[in-house]
């Protein structure tokens, strides 16, 4: 396996990887430098497959033929690092060359198409002593996922100019924050943390309503990604208006 850096793919390597996978996208960041990840691939001038493992979540984004063995292999491989995730849609051939027991297996849902649901309609005002603001420096550094964010995008400038957020704050501390991810072909991640003490209260969809807002005027498409036992996030993003909702499979297989 050679180990390269976004500078020195070609684009017969970057052709390998299929953007309409699951989550793909988060793997086109890596690949066009945005976001820091692995990258590795079996022949830097004639690859027949290469892999992008993504640095917050361990995932493994495939491109390229596999088999069984190879799947194996590569997974026993990172799981010296830590831990190791594969997706794939129910019609994959990857679905059925997966290593066996992984400590996690579940159904995860990938959700587009967002329309047909006013957003401004969905910004409620807030209690008293709430406020919803855009992300700033200093906000960042109040962020549920300062540490892994930071360590996906190298410095907080990075963050700052390729991700968008917006936070509610309670007495000038965070309890809510929406953010994206980098945007790439035109398509951006969005996500939602609160605190468990804010939960069930409205405030996930303010401050996501107005996040999806902010990105659709930059022109992107959003997208939102979830395990389909999350009932509060999937009922979350039906609410904000996502139209199409694809189930596909994910498997993680913990640090060895």
């Amino acid at each position: 396996m050679h180990v390269l850096s976004s500078d020195e793919l070609t684009p017969a390597i970057t052709a390998l990887f299929d953007p309409t996978k699951p989550t793909m996208l988060r793997a086109l960041n890596v690949l066009e430098g945005m976001v820091h990840g692995q990258i590795l691939v079996d022949d830097p001038m004639h690859p027949r497959w290469a892999i992008v493992r993504d640095t917050i979540y361990g995932t493994l984004y495939l491109g390229g033929q596999f088999t069984a063995d190879l799947l194996a292999t590569l997974v026993h491989h990172f799981r010296a690092e830590g831990g190791v995730g594969i997706s794939c849609w129910p019609d994959d051939p990857i679905d059925h060359m997966l290593p066996p027991n992984p400590d996690y297996d579940g159904a995860t849902l990938y959700l587009t198409d967002r329309a047909g649901v006013v957003l401004a309609a969905l910004q409620t005002e807030l209690p008293a002593l709430y406020t919803l603001v855009e992300r700033d420096t200093h906000l960042f550094t109040q962020s549920f996922d300062y540490e892994s964010t930071l360590a996906a995008f190298g410095s907080v400038d990075t963050v700052l100019r390729l991700t968008l957020g917006v936070a509610v704050l309670h007495e000038g501390v965070v309890i809510c924050e929406a953010a994206t991810g980098a945007a790439t072909h035109g398509q951006i991640e969005v996500g939602v943390t609160t605190a468990e003490a804010y939960r069930q209260r409205g405030f996930a969809t303010i401050a996501c309503a107005r996040l999806i807002e902010l990105c659709e005027q930059r022109g992107y498409a959003t997208w939102w990604d979830c395990a389909k036992q999350n009932s509060a996030s999937t009922q979350l993003a039906r609410k904000l208006g996502y139209q199409t909702e694809r189930e596909y499979r994910y498997t993680w297989w913990s640090k060895r």
